[in-house]
Parts: structure tokens; C-alpha cells; sequence
């Protein structure tokens, strides 16, 4: 692979001269400006058919609103070879020429495609337009590629010249490895005006205004790219954690690029105008003066793509001339969703252009973005669209947006892609979510240099790792004395990665872990970062966690390098749910019959509750048949109820009032009761009748104890991890007690969630022998108490001291005997040891114990 471009248009003619053949030549040029070879005239012509503009514009009627490349130009297939076309000569310095002349009349502009093309190590050729007005650069067997194929840049005419010199003994190598395929025949420039400038709608904003200002690193990266000589997409340089300048292209995948043509890319770097024209403006919307001067050809290698987020990541044969000064730019893999950014593009293939993102929406793999300033256009397919940080996180695919609407643009989510293209961008394997642009030529932009020996260069600091290397963060080539020796060592970065001869003060910018003075990576293990992946907590799912992470949040790990894109979490019906726990009945003497129950909101594992509120969708409603008993001692929150009064006024302890976790003032079981509430009516509710309010809530704030989860046991005896809601005492034993609310709330992971419940439930009669707020009956069935007799009663509450009394007359005597033999293999009376099962043991029981109790 090449450093340099092998294509660079030579520019013969101005917009105001025309530079003569003497003066090309003494820069340089095609051995036939001489003037001592051939005419022009009776060099071998191959012409082809030009377009057939009525016919491809009614086409461009429907192409242009189909998702795929702006079509300038058509091929004409032919085949070629300097054995049966074109005009020998010889030099007279004794080497040979081959001329080939092309045209294509009426077309706008052409280039060429040869399938075979290897030039022998003398060969040097030239392409030009037939009046030698645009020369592109010379081409020679250093721009050979591993795919023997060669796509020119364009040639703004109808007719175009091909010569080629070479030693003599070279010509039977040119003759075999040479053949000219595809004439690519314009009908359209790179732009709509039928010139090779063109022209995009007049709202679109110059990179060079005042908005591009906080671009300028990104800028450069954006590129205009041309497949199969035919159609043209927007595309950038994009930069990998090697930051060694692989000359890694991201486009669109509906652009084309295959592996049957990614040799015929081509790509125009810093087409822009040189002065800001006023958006809205007829200037705007008019030609702009930008050059098509700076190009790499060469082809490319496509490396990965993908149709399902629209992507297709290329590595250029060539890298870009180092004049043209190109950027890589940085990255985003997150899948949260950008607030702000840019899009940087090729309207209509003319001037590169930028447009401000006012809004962005996640729809599935892709960005669904909304512009401020600018649009897109025909053209833009494939430009990068960048976060506020400057990094790029998707490609455009497709979109309504033009000048006179404010509709929407599609873009592939580069996180979507990030499977594909995690090998080629993150090389290193550091794991890394972002990545910052690369300018390999600003200093500064590098966070420092990097002394080689004596001498000072620009690179990352990633790739300033030899045995003579030294980083200098923070510092230019014109601030660094590299002749000075400093004592460096070892450091290992976060990421796992480690970097050689480096300062201490260099390890601690990067906010590594230096290793000592003298330490080699050779010697060194860096810690290796955890893994991260996708993580289901709730149905919801959340990227790049830790597996404990994950844990800690009471997700559900997806497994290394998964990524929410391609996790399909199972959907959680509710995030709660209300059950009650009956306290007690007639704890208010003096009222008539009452209950006192307590209504919980069981969660989801990890959950937290903050707010109970109510609005024009979903009523907080709170009733009961009979109404609630309220102490006139007491109010309608648990911070109400203070429980130093309990000894003069005992009826408080049972008065009904909400609350969220803590039982009275004191926060009890937390440490504190920080409960408030806003815009909620209480009167009616005070009187004892129904809370009915379609506003306001009661609330705890995100970091206030009160709101976690505790285990209950539900009325319903099954276990439960829930918060408490209210506590309310219940007049008459057959009231119906009815409560919905909307309730938000916290996962694991801090995400907020947001649910509505509603529940019914009527009094039933409890014991609860042991006072464990549990009843017997589920203390029973939860297996927290045995009841070895059977008789419903927790062994730790029966006081029975006759084990053989089964029929429960206070003795062990012959009535006991016959009661079980009547029941002799039953499972009901008689079974004293409580095994279901009426038995000889049940015998032997009654036997030992016989005689009174």
C-alpha cells in the first residue's frame, strides 16, 4: 500500500487562461506536449455513443427517489488493448509510446475503467483531456495494485487522451496486462447544472461559514466517492484505536460497493467553495467555485457491510496525499441517543456542505434525525452523521429532508454496525465505546508529539511505542527538544493496552499506570478490563454493563460483546402489582367492628418506589364500602403519626394514612421519614371517605431509604419484595377495600419506570398465633412453622402435653385407640403424628401416652 495518492488533477487551465503545452512541459507532463510525435488527428480513435439525455433524465425521475448512488455518467463497454487499438511510436530516446484517443461526443464528462491494467517498472502513464486542458498526474507501476485494475478520476470533456511510455523491451509486458473495459460517459457533473461543479439546494450551508467553525478536524475526513464511474456517494475517513492512519472509508451499503467492484472507487477529498455563501441565497443555490483537484484513485478493499443498519466500511489500496491534508474521523458505538451533532455531506455531489441537528429519535438500527440549519440531498447517501462530541454515530440511508419541508433523514446506527466493524476499528481490542478524530497533522490534536531519536514527529501517542520512541504530552515539535534524554518506562492504559517509553507525567495524561523508569512492555501484564455486554433489567435493555454490573442492577447478563441491538429482552408485563397484609381486627374499640390491613406494592427484584400519583389518564383512587376510621389525633400521612402520643391516645397507632415504606413519623422500619406530598385534596379522604383525585402525588426522593423494597408475606401467603403504601383500618368486616394509583420508580440501574395498578380485596379472618404479622395458616404452608398434629396450629403456639389424645378429650385411653382404628389408613381423624397417614404409629403414639394428661 502506497502513503501518497497516485491521482492528482493537474490543472492546465484556469478560469481565466489557458497554461500553453511549453509551460505544462516545464512542470511536467505527457511526452506528446512536445510536439515531435504524431497529429492528434491520426492517432487510433475509439468512439463510443454519448448519452441519450432525454432518456436518462425521464430515468433520474425515478432514481433520484430510490435509495442507491446519484448517477452521473453511463458506461459503454468495450475492450481495448494496445495489441488491437491505439497508435505505436517511437521516442527518440529510443523508448516507445502507445496513444489511444477516446470520444464520446455530447458528453459532459468521462472516465475510464481498465480490467487489466499493470504497468511494466519503466512504464509511466498519462490521461488527459484531448486538448491537454486537465492532465491527471502521472500514473506508474508504483500505483500497480493487487487487483491489476485502474478507474480514472474524471475528465471534464467529451474526448480524452491515453498515452503511455515505456523502455522498448517492456512493451510485449504492456501489451498482455492492459485493457480498457468501461468508457464512463457523463450526462451530469457532479452536481445538477451539467458541469462538473454542481449545484445543491440553496438552504445548504458552506463547511467554510461560521457553522462549520467547531468542525474543522471533522471537515477534512468527509470525502465524495465514485463506483464503477457511474454514481456518486458522500462517505469519511474514520479512525481505528491503532490511530495508525489505515485508510478505513465508512459509506452507505445501498452505495454499491461489492467485492466484484470495490476496485473501481474513487474519491474526491476538500471539494468545497471557498467563501461562505448566505444560506437562502441564489448564490447558495447557484454553482460554487470548489476543485476536484485533490483525488485518490487506486480502489479500495470492501471490508465489511451490512444492509440491516446500511453500512459498508472500505480500506482504501491508496492513502490520500499527504498535501490534502485528510482527518480520520472519531467514533461513538453507544446506543444512547445523541441531543445534538452535524452531518457533513456532498449534496448532489457539488460542494461539501453541513447541516446542525436540532433532533434525533431511535427507531430500531437506525437514527431518525430532524436539521436546524441545512439539509440533505441526492448525493449525501452515505456521509457521516456525528454526536455532539464530534464522533461519528451512524451513515445517512435515506430521508425526506429537503429545503422546503422540515421532514426527517434516516441514518444506519454505526452501534448497530458495531459487530461488523468492531475488528477493523477497534484493533486493539481496548473495548473502547468512543474514540476521539485523529489530525495527523495538527499537533495539538494528538495531545502531544513524539520524539523518534533527535527528531520530533506528529503521531498518536499509541503509535509512539519503538525502543527510541519518547511521548511528550501537551507539546509541539516547535516547544520539544528531542535531544534531550529523559528516563521513561512502561504504562498500562485503562483499556488494557500498553504503551512504551513513556514519562510518568505522559502515563498520568492518559490516565494509565506507569510501571516504573527502565519497564518494557516486553515485561509487563496489564490488567485486561472486565468485559462489558448487554444486560435485561425489567424488559429493558441496557449496553456495555459488567456481568456484575448487571447483577448489581438484578439484570439479566446477555454474555460478553453482546449489544442491545441484537438482544430481543422479553418483555416484563408489570412492573407492579398492590397485595395486602391484614394487621388485625377491632383494634379501635368503641366504633363497631373494624379491620386494620396494610396495602404493599410488590416490585419487580431491584425496584424501588418514589412517587404515587394520580392524572387525567389514571385516577389515584383509595376507598372502602364503609369508609375509614381517622383519628382526629392523626392526618393523612404517615408523617402525621407520631407515635409518642400512642400512650395517651392508643386509637392513633391504627388511624388510616398513606405513606411510601416508613409506618409513622419516626421512618420506621428506615431511619427517617421523609415522605412529602404536593397537590393532593385531602378532605374527603380525612373524613373517612374515598381518596378520588386525578393530581398531585406523595413521594420520597430517589436517594431516600424508604423507597427500597422489603420481603412481606401477601395475605395470599406468598412471598414478596414490596414497599408499603398505606395502613388503613376498615369500618364493618364486610367492606370492600379498592385502591389504583400510577406509581413510578427506579430498576436496579437507576431507569426510571412508570406503571399503573388497581386492586381489590375483601376482609378475611386471621390468626396469628406467633405475632410475626404473618398468618398461621401461610406461616404453615411456607413451611416457617411445623404443625406436627395437624390441627392448624404452629407447634410453636400448641401447648397440648398429650400427644395420644386423638380425640382431643384431654386423655390417651381406649376411645383414642378405636378412634384409630376406625381410621385405620385413612389421612383425617386419628393421625396424631400429623404424617397424613393413619397408621401403627399413630397406635404406638396413643399406647405411650395412655392414661390421663
Amino acid at each position: 500500500m502506497r502513503k501518497n495518492s497516485i491521482f492528482q488533477y493537474v490543472l492546465l487551465a484556469t478560469a481565466t487562461s489557458v497554461v500553453s503545452s511549453t509551460a505544462c512541459l516545464a512542470a511536467g507532463g505527457p511526452a506528446s506536449f512536445d510536439g515531435n510525435q504524431l497529429p492528434l488527428q491520426i492517432v487510433d480513435r475509439v468512439s463510443v455513443d454519448g448519452p441519450d439525455y432525454d432518456k436518462l433524465q425521464r430515468e433520474d425521475l425515478t432514481r433520484d427517489n430510490e435509495i442507491g448512488p446519484r448517477r452521473f455518467a453511463v458506461s459503454r463497454s468495450i475492450s481495448a488493448t494496445p495489441a488491437n487499438h491505439g497508435t505505436w511510436e517511437h521516442m527518440s530516446d529510443g523508448r516507445m509510446l502507445w496513444r489511444l484517443s477516446i470520444d464520446a461526443r455530447g458528453s459532459l464528462n468521462v472516465n475510464l475503467g481498465f480490467e487489466e491494467w499493470n504497468l511494466p517498472a519503466s512504464g509511466e502513464a498519462w490521461i488527459s483531456s484531448a486538448n491537454g486542458d486537465w492532465v491527471l498526474n502521472p500514473i506508474t507501476a508504483e500505483d500497480n495494485n493487487s487487483s491489476n485494475e485502474l478507474w480514472t478520476a474524471l475528465i471534464p470533456s467529451d474526448q480524452a487522451l491515453i498515452e503511455v511510455s515505456m523502455d522498448a523491451e517492456d512493451r510485449d509486458h504492456f501489451i498482455e496486462n492492459t485493457t480498457l473495459t468501461h468508457i464512463n460517459v457523463g450526462y451530469r457533473g457532479l452536481g445538477s447544472d451539467g458541469g462538473t461543479r454542481g449545484t445543491s439546494e440553496s438552504c445548504n450551508v458552506d463547511v467554510i461559514c461560521p457553522l462549520g467553525d467547531n468542525w474543522r478536524d471533522e471537515i477534512p475526513s468527509v470525502g465524495l466517492i465514485i463506483i464503477g464511474g457511474s454514481g456518486a456517494c458522500t462517505g469519511a475517513m474514520i479512525n481505528n484505536t491503532f490511530q495508525d492512519e489505515t485508510p478505513y472509508f465508512l459509506t452507505a451499503d445501498h452505495c454499491g460497493i461489492s467485492a466484484s467492484n470495490d476496485q473501481t472507487v474513487v474519491v474526491y477529498w476538500n471539494f468545497e467553495n471557498s467563501y461562505c455563501r448566505t444560506p437562502g441565497s441564489n448564490d447558495s443555490g447557484g454553482n460554487g467555485n470548489g476543485n476536484l483537484n485533490q483525488v485518490t484513485t487506486g480502489g479500495s478493499t470492501i471490508l465489511a457491510n451490512g444492509s440491516n443498519s446500511d453500512y459498508c466500511l472500505i480500506r482504501l489500496n491508496n492513502s490520500p496525499n499527504p498535501a490534502y491534508k485528510v482527518t480520520f474521523s472519531g467514533w461513538n458505538r453507544s446506543s444512547s441517543t445523541p441531543s445534538q451533532g452535524a452531518g457533513i455531506h456532498h449534496p448532489n455531489s457539488a460542494e461539501k456542505r453541513i447541516s446542525s441537528v436540532d433532533a434525533v429519535y431511535s427507531q430500531g438500527p437506525y437514527w431518525i434525525v430532524n436539521w436546524g440549519e441545512g439539509r440533505t440531498y441526492f448525493g449525501s447517501s452515505g456521509s457521516p452523521l456525528y454526536d455532539a462530541n464530534y464522533r461519528i454515530v451512524g451513515q445517512l440511508y435515506g430521508g425526506s429532508s429537503f429545503c422546503d419541508n422540515d421532514q426527517n433523514d434516516v441514518y444506519g446506527k454505526l452501534s448497530t454496525s458495531w459487530t461488523g466493524l468492531r475488528d477493523y476499528l477497534d484493533p486493539t481490542g481496548s473495548n473502547a465505546v468512543t474514540l476521539d478524530t485523529l489530525n495527523p497533522y495538527d499537533g495539538s490534536g494528538n495531545g502531544g508529539v513524539c520524539c523518534v531519536g533527535d527528531t520530533c514527529f506528529v503521531v498518536p501517542q499509541e503509535n509512539c511505542g519503538c525502543s527510541s520512541c519518547t511521548w511528550y504530552p501537551d507539546q509541539t515539535c516547535a516547544t520539544v527538544d528531542c535531544s534531550v534524554v529523559i528516563v521513561t518506562g512502561a504504562c498500562c492504559l485503562e483499556s488494557g493496552q500498553c504503551l512504551s517509553n513513556q514519562t510518568p507525567e505522559a502515563c498520568a495524561d492518559a490516565d494509565g499506570d506507569y510501571q516504573g523508569d527502565d519497564s518494557s512492555c516486553a515485561d509487563v501484564n496489564c490488567p485486561q478490563p472486565e468485559p462489558t455486554g448487554a444486560c435485561c433489567v425489567n424488559g429493558n435493555c441496557v449496553s456495555d454493563l459488567t456481568a456484575a454490573e448487571c447483577a448489581a442492577g438484578s439484570g439479566d447478563y446477555q454474555g460478553n460483546d453482546t449489544s442491545c441491538d441484537f438482544v430481543d429482552c422479553d418483555a416484563v408485563g408489570d412492573y407492579v402489582e398492590f397485595h395486602h397484609v391484614i394487621v388485625g381486627e377491632n383494634l379501635v374499640p368503641g366504633i363497631g367492628p373494624n379491620w386494620t390491613v396494610d396495602i404493599m406494592a410488590a416490585l419487580l427484584p431491584g425496584n424501588r418506589i418514589d412517587a404515587v400519583a394520580g392524572n387525567s389518564a389514571q385516577s389515584k383512587v383509595l376507598s372502602a364500602t364503609n369508609g375509614f376510621y381517622q383519628n382526629p389525633n392523626g392526618g393523612p400521612l404517615s408523617t402525621d403519626i407520631n407515635p409518642n402520643f400512642y400512650a395517651f391516645v392508643p386509637e392513633l397507632e391504627w388511624d388510616s394514612r398513606v405513606t411510601i415504606g416508613a409506618l409513622d413519623q419516626t421512618g420506621a422500619p428506615f431511619g427517617e421519614n421523609a415522605l412529602g406530598s404536593v397537590g393532593v385534596d385531602w378532605t374527603q379522604f380525612e373524613n373517612g371517605g374515598t381518596l378520588d383525585v386525578d393530581n398531585g402525588t406523595w413521594y420520597v426522593l430517589p436517594d431516600d431509604d424508604q423507597g427500597n423494597a422489603l420481603p412481606f408475606v401477601s395475605n395470599d401467603c406468598s412471598s414478596q419484595e414490596g414497599v408499603l403504601i398505606a395502613r388503613l383500618t376498615v369500618n364493618d368486616l364486610d367492606s370492600n377495600v379498592s385502591i389504583e394509583a400510577l406509581l413510578q420508580g427506579r430498576d436496579g440501574l437507576g431507569n426510571t419506570w412508570q406503571d399503573a395498578a388497581n386492586y381489590s380485596f375483601d376482609y378475611e379472618a386471621i390468626v396469628d398465633c406467633n405475632g410475626n404479622n404473618v398468618s398461621d395458616a401461610c406461616d404453615i404452608a411456607n413451611g416457617d412453622s411445623q404443625d406436627a398434629d395437624g390441627n392448624g396450629v404452629p407447634d410453636e403456639c400448641d401447648d397440648s402435653d398429650c400427644p395420644g389424645d386423638a380425640d382431643g378429650d384431654g386423655d390417651s385411653d381406649v376411645d383414642d385407640v378405636l378412634l384409630v382404628l376406625g381410621n385405620f389408613g385413612g389421612n383425617g381423624e386419628g393421625d396424631v403424628d400429623g404424617d397424613n397417614d393413619v397408621d401403627v404409629d399413630d397406635i404406638l403414639i396413643v399406647l405411650a401416652a395412655f392414661g390421663d394428661c
